[in-house]
């Protein structure tokens, strides 16, 4: 059993480290169309890939204490 929670901690973290990649990503792909030329379709994507990256912020966090809550149920466990 502790194999398998083993495991699932480490598939958890993985899925952290790509949103987590993918927020940096997205944020500065956002940021550099707000430093370009002035534009209303620049603005609006400009605004849509920061939305974008506060939901991957808030999906990250929830997977951050997802992984903490994990590993407190293998302490438990053990």
């Amino acid at each position: 059993m502790a194999d398998k929670a083993t495991e699932r901690i480490k598939f958890e973290t993985e899925v952290l480290r790509f949103t987590s990649l993918l927020m940096v990503g997205t944020g500065g792909g956002s940021i550099s169309l707000v430093l370009g030329d002035p534009g209303p379709l620049r603005l609006a994507l400009a605004g849509l890939g920061l939305l974008g990256t506060l939901a991957l912020g808030i999906i990250s966090w929830r997977q951050y204490g997802r992984i903490h809550r994990l590993i407190d149920q293998l302490k438990e466990a053990v």
